[in-house]
């Protein structure tokens, strides 16, 4: 019970920031384009795009599922699925008129935002890292007087 509730906890976390992202993306995006209400059927799409994505994360980012692999192939194993899902619900909702140039610029946004989420994480982590590191050798400066 302690572990469901401490996976709950992993994947929830990530499916609140993605549906919150979506929320926040939508009311930037939709400012621009005069909007001023948001579809109920949106709100249901962005909680199970959000729910979803929890689990992708889980999977491919934890050493729960996939105990050991590098990074990148982490990162197929996230971006491929999460791609596909997000080109069915774009298909099956009809997210932007069908075309050509429409997938092109869906994919293109997709791969750019993915890279710039990527690339954050990633500036993150070695700060994060370099700022534990040297905590540490300051640990070990201190214990070995």
């Amino acid at each position: 019970m302690k572990r469901l509730l401490e996976v709950s906890v992993a994947i929830k976390s990530v499916a609140g920031l993605v549906f919150a992202g979506q929320i926040l993306v939508f009311v930037i995006v939709g400012t621009f384009f005069g909007l001023t209400d948001m579809p109920f059927a949106f709100i249901w799409q962005a909680v199970v795009i959000a729910a979803v994505t929890g689990v992708l994360h889980y999977v491919a980012f934890t050493e729960e599922v996939i105990k050991k692999m590098k990074y990148s192939l982490r990162l197929v194993v996230f971006s491929i699925p999460l791609y596909a899902m997000l080109a069915a619900f774009a298909a099956v909702f009809q997210w932007f008129p069908s075309g050509v140039v429409s997938w092109f610029l869906f994919t293109a946004v997709f791969i750019f935002v993915f890279g710039i989420f990527n690339t954050a994480f990633e500036i993150y982590s070695r700060i994060t890292g370099k700022k534990y590191n040297e905590s540490l050798s300051a640990y070990k400066r201190y214990h070995s007087r």
